[in-house]
């Protein structure tokens, strides 16, 4: 018997089984799934993670009973691989506390098999939601954190497995700067006017390291669009020096580039 099915059978007022005929997409399943909850409190777990600490989810629950001006807690993980070798012991490595907007938006330094959030965040979620298949998380943490903090927890309580191939993991740094900054182009039209400018500036920072990394890759001509971009998403003086250099370097790459391809065809 499948396992879920054996789960449901032992404990039928526990566990719910959603059956899909047809697949509805990563987002709606997940934003259904939440709708599907009918506790105060909605704990993440998805794909090959595990929940390691038989307390986990009391801490957890306790924690966000406490204190009602908490909309989030998370804890440390182990990041694991396929085959069970660790390769980090504990992250994140910020400190353990509370933090708030500001902090989420910069990165999402919340790991998704720790995160307990409070039923309901789910329904102020953005609209394109729904649509982003890249980030199933992120969107919910900055919602969450718009009326309240994120607590971290110092306190191992999962394993996240690095799957090869998995959404991010599998990916390397280019694609996951580029869905960063593809989430800052969409978050700000969820967040209050004062916090447009701290999501500028962080999207600038990711097209300048999409410069950067194009640039090794030899493609210098995405690159100086991505250096371009990074220079018009903050404001004029946000990431001034770090932005220009962006520019400078891919500009003169691409001329070196193309330069040295007219002497290879003029045979010099």
């Amino acid at each position: 018997m499948d396992p879920a099915l054996s789960y449901r059978e032992r404990h039928p007022n526990l566990i719910k089984i959603l059956e899909r005929p047809v697949n509805i997409g990563i987002q709606r399943n997940y934003y259904e799934t939440f709708e599907h909850c009918s506790g105060k409190f909605i704990a993440w777990l998805d794909a090959d993670d595990l929940w390691t600490d038989p307390e986990k989810l009391a801490v957890q629950v306790d924690a966000l009973e406490s204190d009602t001006s908490i909309n989030v807690c998370c804890h440390r993980v182990r990041w694991v691989t396929h085959d069970g070798e660790v390769e980090r012991e504990r992250y994140p490595s910020l400190a353990a506390g509370r933090y708030g907007l500001p902090d989420i938006l910069r990165t999402n330094f919340v790991p998704s098999p720790s995160i307990m959030f409070r039923n309901g965040i789910q329904r102020d979620l953005p609209a394109w939601y729904l649509d982003f298949a890249y980030m199933t998380d992120w969107p919910v943490l900055v919602t969450a954190a718009l009326s309240g903090d994120i607590l971290l927890l110092d306190r191992v309580m999962a394993d996240y497995t690095l799957t090869p191939g998995s959404s991010f993991a599998g990916k390397g740094l280019l694609y996951r700067d580029e869905m960063d900054a593809k989430f800052y182009e969409l978050i700000e039209s969820a967040l209050p006017s004062r916090w447009h400018r701290l999501a500028r500036a962080e999207k600038g920072k990711r097209y300048e390291s999409i410069a950067y990394l194009l640039r090794k890759q030899g493609d210098f001509a995405a690159s100086r669009q991505a250096a371009f971009k990074a220079i018009r998403s903050p404001l004029i003086m946000d990431n001034c020096g770090s932005k220009t250099k962006a520019v400078v370097a891919a500009v003169v790459r691409e001329m070196q580039w193309r330069l040295k391809g007219r002497r290879t065809a003029s045979g010099q």
